[in-house]
Order: C-alpha cells, then sequence, then structure tokens
C-alpha cells in the first residue's frame, strides 16, 4: 500500500473577492494498494506536538484531502488498511504548499 501526496493550494471566497493565501493551503492525495485504489482511513497529525488534526475517510477511489492548514506546520498522514490486511502506511514530514 502506497500514499501518492499531490499538494496544491486552494482559492478561497470571502466577501466575494477572490484572494489565495497561506491561511488556507490543502493537501491532498489517492491511496492505493498494488496500482489499485483502496477507499480507507486517513489521519493528518501536527509532526511537532503529535496531536491529531483531522482524520478523514477517502471516497471510493482512494482520494482523500485536507483543507485550511498553515504552511508554517509540518504534518504527518496515517492510512490504515481498511481489512487490516496490512501495517498502517506513515508519509512524514508534509509542508503544504
Amino acid at each position: 500500500m502506497g500514499i501518492k501526496i499531490d499538494q496544491t493550494t486552494t482559492v478561497r471566497f470571502k466577501d466575494n473577492i477572490a484572494f489565495k493565501t497561506s491561511d488556507f493551503q490543502t493537501i491532498q492525495g489517492q491511496v492505493i494498494e498494488k496500482s489499485v485504489p483502496i477507499p480507507c482511513r486517513v489521519r493528518l497529525f501536527e509532526r511537532k506536538s503529535g496531536l491529531l488534526f483531522a482524520d478523514v475517510l477517502t471516497d471510493d477511489q482512494g482520494y482523500y484531502q485536507f483543507e485550511n492548514l498553515s504552511n508554517e506546520c509540518s504534518y504527518f498522514i496515517v492510512a490504515h488498511h481498511p481489512k487490516l490486511k496490512f501495517n498502517a502506511v506513515i508519509q512524514d514530514n508534509i509542508i503544504p504548499e
């Protein structure tokens, strides 16, 4: 099982004005097992403190997204196999861009 990470910047709208800011970053990706996407639980932790920041279920194609992240923090992601067939996979030191 592997985690493919794509880091993107999101655009938010406030008072009908579109703007890009470091306060609103996104980490998104897809969880795959042997080249096949799998739905599962994915957790995002703040790296320095180890505190759980967010917990999501992927969609049916294994895609997940964490929004509204600060690019001044680093994170790590843990993906859990849905049938506990494999150990959890960790992607460490992720910084939203």
